[in-house]
């Protein structure tokens, strides 16, 4: 999946980590570290559950501890997404 055609998931994804974080979406870029925008690992598994129930998909637990910013969590949804039949 090209960064262009993942635009709309990464945005749609930055609003709910947002959301979660009690952020505003302004406050957390698609490439911005986890960390700088205080999402501590307690708080990034919390995001990726409801980001599981959100989109219909299921991640590892090793995958969500290599995600580290919004777009790398986009991208890992658009992978899971088309693993499926």
């Amino acid at each position: 999946m090209t960064g262009t055609t993942l635009e709309p998931l990464t945005s749609e994804v930055r609003v709910l980590v947002a959301e979660i974080a009690e952020l505003h979406p302004d406050q957390i870029e698609p490439d911005t570290p986890f960390a700088e925008a205080d999402i501590d690992s307690l708080l990034a598994m919390e995001i990726a559950v409801h980001v599981e129930s959100r989109f219909d998909v299921r991640f590892e637990d090793a995958e969500v501890k290599q995600v580290q910013t919004v777009r790398q969590l986009a991208e890992l949804v658009a992978r899971e997404r088309a693993r499926q039949p």
